[in-house]
């Protein structure tokens, strides 16, 4: 099979590689398409804690069970132990055994893959694959808004416009909250424009122009100015840290402080659970004819490593590798 192959930090090298075989309990997977993540460019600059080279990156895939085009699927990238007290409570994500596909096994910048059973999630009929590729950065919007405990009636402000920031818009949105996106690219807030005018979510440049109190504050992006929006959550509400911060602010004490006095909650969100995922194939079927402006670009495998840098870049929205129409 054809697979892009990271083989150090900055190379990858087109190969012909043997089809994966399964292993009990795992079946394979016919990749039809496969997005192509901001973490999949980090790793190619600088790499990643979990990551041994050479590797097949890859965890945002749609397919085909054994080939089979009556039997699409969407995938949970996870391998956990199905024990331990996280999985058994569904919060599988927080395994201690897990293992990420384009992490710790190979991924979906190749034409096969194979993965756990329970790791697959048939696609609605009428959800397109490359859509139905977008499943696991929704799920981890999803599971975020969950953490964050986002429901019916809250007023949520998101930090960041890119996909992300847009997913837990359309999340917030979904649940009956109302959602405000405040990023100051106002070219990525033009870009969404005409969907956040959709679902009705106003984006803002200037967090300073985000007036009253916020029942939840969610960080997709990975500035440490994001961390002011700890002023503007009511007391007893709740900060989400979707995104790790690239450094500390220096006012990190005084926003310590807010918290302690105000009784705020802060909580971490990583990755997504098994749950999230199903939700998230039903959403996007549900927005199917409104997302496409999330797609900057479909391409064959082989044009990957030309879009790495814009990817690292975060001021683009999505690039999807299509393996369904190459010959």
């Amino acid at each position: 099979m054809k697979a892009l192959v990271l083989k150090k930090r900055g190379v990858f090298e087109l190969l012909e590689t043997p089809i994966p075989e399964p292993e009990a309990n795992e079946v394979s997977i016919t990749v039809a398409c496969c997005s192509v993540c901001r973490t999949d460019a980090k790793m190619w600059q600088s790499g990643h804690r979990d990551l041994v080279l050479p590797r097949i990156p890859g965890h945002e895939i749609s397919g085909y069970v054994a080939g089979d085009p009556a039997r699409p699927v969407s995938i949970w990238p996870g391998t956990a132990c199905g024990t331990c007290r996280y999985c058994k409570g569904g919060r599988e994500n927080l395994c201690p055994s897990m293992k990420i596909l384009g992490f710790h096994r190979n991924g979906g910048f190749a034409e096969h893959v194979t993965v756990p059973r329970t790791s697959l999630f048939a696609v609605p009929q009428e959800l397109p694959m490359p859509l139905a590729a977008l499943a696991e950065p929704l799920a981890c919007a999803l599971h975020g808004l969950d953490q964050a405990a986002v429901d019916t009636g809250d007023r949520v402000l998101i930090y960041g416009a890119g996909t992300l920031g847009i997913f837990l818009a359309l999340g917030a949105q979904a649940r009956g909250a109302s959602a405000l996106i405040v990023d100051p690219c106002r070219e990525k807030l033009e870009k969404s424009r005409v969907f956040r005018a959709h679902i009705g979510v106003p984006g803002i440049e200037d967090p300073r122009e985000a007036s009253g109190e916020f029942d939840a504050v969610i960080n997709a992006a990975s500035a440490p100015a994001t961390l002011d929006g700890l002023l503007k959550i009511r007391s007893g509400g709740r900060f989400c840290l979707f995104s790790n911060l690239a450094t500390l602010p220096e006012s990190g004490s005084q926003l310590l402080a807010v918290l302690h006095y105000r009784e705020l909650q802060l909580v971490g969100a990583y990755g997504c659970t098994r749950k999230a995922i199903e939700s998230a194939l039903d959403l996007l079927a549900v927005n199917r004819g409104e997302l496409g402006f999330l797609i900057e670009r479909i391409m064959p495998l082989e044009d990957v490593p030309a879009v790495m840098a814009d990817v690292l870049g975060g001021e683009q929205f999505k690039y999807i590798i299509d393996f369904q129409n190459q010959t």
